[in-house]
Parts: structure tokens; sequence; C-alpha cells
């Protein structure tokens, strides 16, 4: 009787245990050998030698004072985007190619775990889902699909009838957003002629639209008198819930001559409109931050690092305090041809790199700029690359006034910041990225 039963309550826990789940061994998803969560840093530094780039890999938060030296260096370190644990961008040893990368678990080692070979170099990506990512890259009006999981290309969009300067060497798509409502990707069109001293030859803004259900380009939106759709740290894409897409344009830096109040349009920045169910601009909506934020006669005018919230919010990074007098000055010069190779390379400096932004709470609805007053000035130009990770915005903030060289985070609930951390050794923060599952 004793054995029996024995026998009956072994038959009834197997049958249990089937019920429960009817996975084998063969179904366990193998361990993986990359970190699934943690943080990754990078940063740049520029000598008369080049070009250094560190980067290293974090598993909580990284806060007070960083040495990003003492991670590892590279001969390039250029993040497109992150995808879940994966960062895709340029390769690590500066080849051609679009490299997939993660951290190894067993030594925290960033590595190449696949790349896609290129002619040219990388210019932007877009991850849409694990089945599908766009690249473009450096040669003229190339826009490419592939798998950012299998690390395949897929294909390639024809874009022969889209907008092109045969007489510019450079045609290339810098910039790209998604809206999901319609499956339409717009690509923003860069257009340069070297002949030039200005970084972007062509009066008008252009936008590719290409439909991905079909997998075609569809036609060229284009807005009049605005010019460089291109901004540092623009990558996010600025695509409301209602589907308004927004593309930010630089305008000219003043290179073109036009500088001040009285200075064409099209030299300034201006946001833009896309309005959802259309792919048209709209022709009446454009938007200065800098002039909403109250400095409207700036003789020098920025808007970098936009990254969308919701309800129509935008964080950007403007320019935040009236010209320094130095920097009027070799703006002077350069009107009237008077200055000097050390000059210019002064006014470079002061323009771009001196602290002089603001980050800024914009109202795409309202067209209204509003600092955010706890946070310091900060060299914008340098690498504003902005990030939201639950709910919270990390934002760079350069300002060697103030021995700061980090990360900010600001908290849109409370509309409260916070200094993060420092970077006290391996020059100017580049990329901060979160790894999700």
């Amino acid at each position: 009787m004793k054995t029996k039963f024995l026998l009956g309550l072994l038959l009834s826990a197997t049958l249990f245990s089937c019920g429960d789940s009817d996975k084998t061994d063969t179904d366990v998803e193998p361990e993986s050998l990359y970190q699934e969560e943690g943080y990754v840093m990078a940063s740049i530094s520029q000598s008369t030698a080049g070009f250094s780039y560190y980067a290293g890999f974090f598993n909580e938060l990284p806060s007070g004072d960083i040495d990003l030296t003492k991670k590892a260096a590279y001969s390039t370190f250029s993040i497109r985007t992150g995808y879940k644990n994966f960062i895709y961008g340029a390769a690590l040893n500066g080849d051609k190619k679009v490299s997939k990368l993660a951290i190894l678990k067993s030594t925290g080692a960033i590595v190449e775990v696949a790349a896609i070979p290129l002619i040219d170099y990388v210019s932007a990506i877009k991850i849409i889902s694990d089945d599908l990512g766009i690249y473009t890259t450096g040669g003229n009006r190339a826009l490419f699909l592939f798998n950012p999981t299998t690390m395949e290309n897929i294909g390639q969009i024809d874009m022969t009838s889209a907008q092109n300067f045969p007489a510019n060497e450079t045609n290339i798509y810098t910039h790209l957003a998604y809206r999901k409502s319609d499956n339409r990707l717009f690509a923003t069109l860069f257009t340069n002629s070297s002949k030039t001293g200005q970084f972007y030859d062509a009066e008008n803004v252009y936008v590719e639209v290409i439909n991905l259900t079909t997998k075609k380009w569809e036609k060229t939106a284009m807005f009049p008198q605005a010019t460089y759709p291109v901004s540092r740290g623009a990558e996010n894409g600025l695509v409301d819930e209602q589907g308004n897409v927004y593309i930010v344009t630089q305008g000219q830096y003043g290179l073109d001559g036009q500088l001040g109040p009285n200075s064409a349009k099209r030299s300034k920045p201006q946001i833009l409109k896309i309005p959802a169910g259309t792919t048209d601009f709209d022709l009446t909506y454009s938007f200065n931050p800098v002039s909403a934020a109250g400095l409207p006669n700036l003789l020098f005018q920025l808007v970098l690092g936009t990254i969308y919230d919701a309800n129509g919010i935008v964080y950007a990074c403007i320019s935040g305090q009236q010209d320094p007098p130095r920097l009027l000055e070799l703006i002077a010069k350069l009107a009237n041809q008077t200055i000097t190779a050390t000059e210019y390379s002064e006014l470079t400096n002061l323009a771009f790199y001196g602290p002089n932004q603001r980050w800024a709470r914009l109202d795409m609805n309202a067209k209204t700029a509003t600092f955010i007053s706890d946070m310091p000035l900060t060299a914008g130009y340098a690498y504003p690359n902005s990030k939201i990770y639950d709910g919270k915005f990390y934002l760079p903030v350069y300002n060697p006034d103030l021995k700061l060289n980090g990360i900010y985070k600001y908290d849109p609930a409370t509309s409260k910041s916070e200094k993060i951390n420092t970077v006290t050794a391996g020059g100017l923060v580049t990329d901060f990225v979160k790894f999700t599952k």
C-alpha cells in the first residue's frame, strides 16, 4: 500500500508539473552575454595631437566626480542612437560601417556585436522596432532599411526623385523623424558646397517624406526662406501625440553676412511644423525660441539639443544672454572682412564654446520659451545630447567658468533640476545612454 501511495504522489506531481508549464529545456532562453541594465557615458578631448575618445559602463546612475580616462579609450566613439541594451553608431575603430555595440557582462567592456559595412560614413540612424531601422550615410541621397536585431540590410529607398542640388557636393540626410500614426519617415536634406563659407547652400528647407508601409519615397516638403535644418543634439526627432512633426532649422550663424534684428528671416533659427495628418509644411508656422525668450536682438542665435516631452512641450538649449562685448567686436571685424585667422578662431570659440546658452522649456502651441531658472549657463553648442528616461530629462551642461562638465537631471513634474555628475578628466561629455531590457 505504501508503494502504491508513493507512486501515486509521484504521478500526481509529474502531472501537476507538466500542466504548470509546457516549456522544455530547449525553450529556455540562454542568458545574455551582455549587460541589460546600466548606463554608458562618453567624452571627447581635443589637443594639438587630435581627438581622444573615452567611454565606460556604469551599473548605477553615474554620480559625483568622474574620470572617464580611467575607463577605455577609442579611436572614435559616436553614438547615433540607443535601443534597449544596444548602442548603434559609428565603428569604434573608425571604419566605415553601422556598428551595433553592447557591454560584456564578464568585463564591462564596450564591444561590437555586429556591423553593416558601408561605402561612406554613417550619418543618421533611427530604430523603429526590433525588425526595422533606418540609416543614412555620407553618400548623396542615400537612405537604407535594416534589421537592428540581425544587422542585415533589408532594402534601399529609391531617392532619385527627391530634391537634389547637383552643383553642391553634399546632399545627405542628417536628421530623421518618425510618425507612427501613418508610418512615415521625415528626412531633412543637408546640402552644401565647398565653394562658399556657409554650411548650407540653399535658401529653403527640404524634407523628404518616405512611406514605410510601401517602403517608397513619397514627396518633398519645402519651406521657403529657412535654412540649415541641422542642429547639434537634434537626433531625437520632434513628433507630438497628435502627429505634428517639428523641424528645427538653425539659420546661417551669420556666415551669409546676415546678422542682427534686421537680418533675413532665413538666416535665423526657426522651428517649422508639418501638421498631423499632412505631409506638407504649415507655411504660417514659424517659431524662433530665442526671440520668444526675450532676446530678439542677439547677433548670434542658437537652438540646440531639442527633445520632446508631452502636450506640445519641448526642451532645448538656446542662446541665453546678451552677446559678450568681445564677441560683438569680433563679429564686426568679420563683417568688415578685417578679421585675422587667430581672431576668427577666437570668434568661433566664443560663439560656440562660451557659456552663452541656457536650457529652456518651449511651448510649441503657444510659441513661448522660458529658461529653466535653476540650471546654469552652458556652452550648448558643445555636445547638447538630451535624453529622457523614466519621465526625467538628462541635460548636459558645460561651463568652464563654473567648473561644470556633466549631466543635470530635470524633473518636469516639479520644475526642478539637480546636478548629477561632473566629468573631471576625459574632455567634454558627448553621450549619456541608459540601457533597458
